[in-house]
């Protein structure tokens, strides 16, 4: 377990990359870039993994893979454009806290139907961690009046942050003999089907030259990272228990972008902050304990 757990803490860096990437985009021209970003991303991930279909010499058509990779890009398509509405219907805030807490729902299946051990103290420690991630990511959930739609919306990004992890999980217990390469390939290449649609090429008239170049190279770390973090995720998911792997790669990746961006980006160390950094490292100490 320990090799498996330091393959996890070498990919972080590459959720840290992805998270930036999404970052910059999104704060170029009022988010104007976003469906494009996302687009490219998937398109250029999709592209990644073509050699490694020939590589593994497996069918990509077997059902584990195909029916995997489907349902996790359905997820992936829906939580990054469901985000980008729930951000204007809610706020930062109460969004993070529902696409952070999707990891409880693997966690919860693990336990009762893949005899995965959850105890009391990695519970406490989860909770622990999703506080830290709304503590770092900042605002106030009261901060803005959430409509319906605002609640919709933030379940819609629950059910899909567990359903990405899930799929993966399905993958990696049931179908781990299949191609994880082709499982990698339908989980991108139906997001960008999906989100391809919502880009309307006006909204990128008139935008600056340098910004669309910027969503084009962001698009292309962002999608290199997520290449990487989705292989090597799916291939370990079979191996380690969904309550220490998802709070721990999550967890740990969201408390170094916080602190990244504060040199990065130029934000504020608050006290909340802190709190939230302390609160996260107990809690992932809990949850490895």
């Amino acid at each position: 377990m320990t090799e498996e757990i330091l393959i996890i803490l070498a990919c972080v860096p590459l959720y840290v990359i992805n998270s930036f990437c999404d970052k910059i985009i999104s704060s170029k021209e009022k988010n104007r870039y976003n469906y494009f970003y996302n687009t490219v991303k998937f398109l250029i991930c999709s592209i990644c993994m073509l050699p490694m279909l020939f590589l593994e010499k497996k069918s990509i058509f077997a059902t584990g893979s195909l029916f995997c990779g489907i349902c996790c890009g359905i997820m992936y398509a829906i939580s990054k454009t469901v985000m980008l509405k729930g951000y204007e219907r809610s706020s930062v805030a109460f969004m993070t806290l529902c696409h952070s807490s999707g990891m409880i729902v693997p966690c919860i299946i693990g336990h009762f139907f893949w005899f995965e051990k959850l105890s009391a103290v990695s519970v406490l420690g989860m909770i622990l961690a999703i506080l830290s991630i709304v503590l770092l990511k900042g605002g106030n959930i009261k901060s803005k009046k959430i409509d319906l739609k605002g609640y919709v919306f933030g379940v819609s990004v629950f059910l899909t942050s567990a359903g990405v992890m899930i799929a993966q999980k399905l993958m990696g217990i049931y179908f781990a003999e299949q191609s994880i390469s082709a499982y990698n390939f339908y989980s991108f290449i139906v997001p960008f089907l999906i989100i391809c649609c919502f880009v309307k090429p006006k909204q990128l008239e008139g935008g600056e030259k340098k910004n669309k170049k910027l969503a084009c190279f962001c698009a292309l770390g962002s999608a290199v990272s997520l290449c990487v973090i989705s292989f090597v995720m799916t291939g370990l998911s079979g191996k380690v228990p969904s309550v220490l792997m998802f709070p721990l790669f999550n967890g740990l990746g969201i408390i170094f972008v916080c602190i990244g961006s504060i040199f990065a980006f130029k934000e504020k160390l608050t006290i909340k902050k802190l709190i939230g950094l302390a609160v996260g490292v107990i809690g992932l100490s809990l949850i490895n304990f």
